[in-house]
């Protein structure tokens, strides 16, 4: 800065007068230059053509180079702006600029070493210096290094785009809302399909202004209360109405998330929205609701008409058994192979409604087991007396080998001998005349186990894998002499599936006979049963001797109650019959009975009731009622039992049941 005219090196710089030989302004430019070689960026001076007058020493040292190798050029042609031919041009038409008196100010790429070809970049400024008379004398050169910044700007950037464009690529619905206003700043396709608009028409527009069907449904509430909270909401399958073009409205479901996002002060700035459409999954699931609805509805309507069924079947039959009885009773000669066949076929129809209505019961779980500890002899020898006739009949040898203790179960002794009974009828059944049928029980482990086997015609193997399925057969004759309805076995698996164990079947091929071997849970405890046979010889105390006991038949099937009364009769009760209610209670009220059997589907008042009127008649408090009735499912005796009925009869009815009703002391609550 110094120079031999003075006259030329004069200045006034804001009133101040700069003379390099004015000793003062030596110390001022001392003081001038610590300072300026102390700024840590870029410094320097131009004149007004862009001459380099002064570089800081912090850039000279960062460039590796001294005031002497730039000093006197021209400042767009230092080797920091030859990157390329547009950056030094561009630093020419900024100096111009300044040289006029504009402050102008840019992002440049220059090297930042002397020699080298790596580039930084600087926010780069250049500011006019005028004097007093306002012309330009100097330009202050300014360079800052942003290079670090602007990498971190532009991995920002980069990540960014990449979550813009994963949000954009997702499938899910995504939002981005601003503001107290809900603006929408980013909508994915998803959200626009789903709300039916373009990206133009909801882009930085409030959500409600845009979809203003949202307004009057629990969204804007939501979306208030997380940006007011700060906490976010989790919507599961919320319904969302929206009016569509052309009026007509839609509902979508969705699973959905907002979540508040904050500023770099702390404060809530908008809502992340995230929401997933689930309208076909819950319309799915609606509709498997629907058609479970009507399934189970089918299902009552089924179990309604078994058990109708069952009640219209059992109905003719007890009259039929009792005819019988009283043919019996009366010895009437002629007529005793009719009489068997009759009996026989009445015994096999009863059977068959029996094991229908048993597999609806045990297909839903309706059947309740009255478990205690058994041993398996007892059971195995009630079966056996079951079956026997069917043995008997067809001259089969029946091998037993089995324990006559030390094999106890858990279970209920009436379902278990239903099952064995079962396999030994089958066995029976299935064996021509003079087979052999063998019957073998052991303790294995902690099973009992039980085979059931037989000489019979055996399973062939295509039916094997399927034979406790519903309404599974092997091969018969056409005259289906072995009858049956195909559902014995499902029952004998249900049951003993019931009890905690398993059955499989074993055949070697037709004609080759059959075995069943079902496997019991072994009891853990050991209990004197000693004193359980005894049970029932204290409970069978006549409490209704024959002769003395006066008795109530109401029925309104005519022939069912003329017949059970005759019977009754010949067996010394005194008797009356009524076939509706409001004739039995007249009955009641001048015969006075002892016992009342009463039929529960009776027309205008129906057994339950008119049970409960006969007990209000002074004098009756104590009769004993007996149902008699065609509705056999565990539902109906616990009704009956419920409504104070001491036994529950189901239709057909032999006679020696009924006298062991008469004959049993029984609470209303012990069966």
């Amino acid at each position: 800065m110094s120079g031999d005219n003075v006259e030329e090196d004069r200045i006034v710089v804001r009133g101040t007068e700069i003379l390099p030989s004015d000793p003062r302004q030596r110390y001022r430019e001392k003081i001038a230059r610590v300072a300026f070689d102390s700024m840590a960026q870029f410094v320097g001076l131009l004149d007004a053509r862009g001459t380099v007058l002064e570089i800081n020493k912090a850039a000279l040292d960062t460039a590796g180079i001294t005031l002497a190798d730039v000093e006197g050029k021209l400042f767009w042609t230092t080797f920091w702006w030859q990157v390329s031919k547009e950056t030094s041009t561009e630093l020419r038409e900024m100096i111009a600029r300044a040289a006029e008196g504009e402050f102008v100010r840019w992002d440049a790429q220059i090297y930042g070493r002397a020699g080298g070809k790596e580039t930084i970049i600087i926010d780069a400024s250049l500011t006019p210096v005028m004097d007093d008379a306002g012309k330009v004398v100097f330009i202050c050169a300014e360079g800052r290094d942003i290079t670090e910044m602007k990498a971190r700007e532009h991995a920002a950037r980069q990540e960014a785009e990449l979550l813009h464009s994963l949000f954009m690529q997702a499938p899910s619905l995504i939002l981005i809302l601003r503001g107290p206003d809900h603006v929408i700043e980013l909508a994915n396709p998803p959200v626009c399909q789903s709300f039916k608009r373009s990206p133009e028409e909801l882009l930085n527009r409030p959500l409600f202004d845009v979809m203003p069907d949202l307004r009057d449904q629990a969204f804007p509430a939501l979306l208030e209360g997380v940006y007011r909270t700060g906490v976010p909401h989790f919507g599961k399958e919320t319904p969302a109405t929206f009016v569509r073009r052309g009026g007509t409205s839609e509902t979508v479901y969705f699973n959905f998330v907002y979540s508040p996002f904050r500023n770099f002060t702390g404060e809530i700035d908008g809502i992340f929205v995230i929401a997933s459409d689930v309208t076909e999954q819950v319309m799915a699931r609606n509709q498997v609701d629907e058609l479970r609805r009507a399934a189970e509805s089918a299902n009552r309507a089924k179990d309604e008409f078994l058990a109708m069924l069952g009640h219209e079947l059992r109905n003719p039959l007890s009259p039929i058994l009792t005819a019988l009885e009283l043919m019996k009773l009366r010895g009437e000669a002629g007529s005793e192979r009719e009489r068997t066949v009759i009996e026989r076929q009445v015994t096999h129809l009863t059977r068959l409604v029996d094991d229908l209505l048993d597999v609806s019961r045990i297909a839903r779980g309706k059947v309740e087991l009255k478990t205690e500890l058994v041993e398996m002899a007892e059971v195995i020898a009630k079966a056996i007396e079951m079956a026997s006739p069917l043995l008997e009949q067809r001259n089969h040898t029946l091998t037993l080998d089995v324990p006559r203790s030390g094999l106890r179960v858990e279970g209920d002794p009436t379902r278990l001998g239903q099952v064995i009974s079962n396999l030994l009828t089958n066995a029976a059944k299935y064996t021509p005349p003079g087979g052999d049928v063998f019957v073998r029980a052991e303790q294995v482990g902690d099973e009992v186990v039980l085979s059931v086997r037989d000489t019979g015609i055996g399973i062939s193997p295509d039916v094997l894998p399927s034979i406790f399925d519903l309404f599974v057969q092997g091969r018969q004759a056409l005259d289906r002499s072995q009858g049956g309805l195909g559902i014995g076995l499902t029952i004998v698996r249900s049951l003993i599936e019931r009890h905690g164990g398993s059955i499989s079947a074993r055949s070697e091929g037709p004609g080759k006979g059959t075995e069943f071997i079902v496997r019991l849970p072994a009891a853990v405890r050991a209990h004197d049963v000693s004193d359980r046979a005894e049970t029932p010889e204290r409970l069978r105390k006549p409490t209704v001797p024959p002769g003395s006991a006066r008795i109530l038949i109401v029925d309104d099937n005519e022939d069912g109650a003329q017949l059970l009364a005759q019977v009754l009769t010949g067996r010394g009760y005194d008797t009356r019959v009524a076939h509706d209610a409001p004739t039995a209670l007249r009955v009641a009220r001048e015969f006075a009975p002892d016992v009342a059997f009463l039929d529960i589907g009776l027309p205008v008042m129906d057994g339950y009731e008119l049970a409960s009127h006969l007990r209000e008649i002074p004098g009756l408090e104590g009769l004993r009622l007996i149902a008699i009735t065609g509705y056999g499912q565990d539902s109906d005796r616990r009704r009956t039992r419920k409504a104070g009925f001491h036994h529950h009869l189901v239709k057909p009815v032999d006679i020696d049941a009924i006298e062991a009703a008469l004959n049993m002391r029984s609470a209303p609550d012990a069966e």
